[in-house]
């Protein structure tokens, strides 16, 4: 008859191989634990960079608004200073009231009262 072989031992037993599989599990779990810290870390930095770029751009909305604000106000007094009249022309009105010396106007009932008088010192001397 023939002989049936002896069992070969590996030298694992069911203890040790609880064993070995309780340590890769634990550190599994600590792995997952880690991965999963880490996910949440992302998620919130995540956020609030998208926070942040949301009041980022709202900011520099608000400056381009304001930039177009300012260059209609400067379009509105280019305008305006285009309506105004320039040193020539300031030059030439200057010269005619330099000219007409309006210091020295009088008015109509000035004149009417300097002629009045006039002709009551006429009168007076020829009586």
């Amino acid at each position: 008859m023939a002989k049936t072989p002896p069992p070969v031992q590996s030298g694992f037993d069911n203890a040790k191989i609880y064993l070995w599989v309780k340590g890769l599990e634990g550190k599994v779990n600590n792995l997952l634990r880690e991965t999963d810290l880490l996910k949440n870390d992302l998620i919130r930095k995540n956020n609030l960079m998208k926070k942040d770029m949301k009041i980022l751009t709202n900011d520099v909305l608000d400056m381009k608004h304001n930039q177009e604000k300012t260059l209609q106000k400067m379009d509105l007094i280019i305008k305006e200073l285009k309506k105004t009249a320039g040193i020539e022309e300031v030059m030439t009105l200057r010269k005619y009231v330099d000219f007409w010396n309006p210091i020295n106007f009088v008015t109509q009932r000035d004149l009417d009262r300097a002629i009045e008088t006039k002709l009551n010192e006429k009168k007076v001397m020829k009586h």
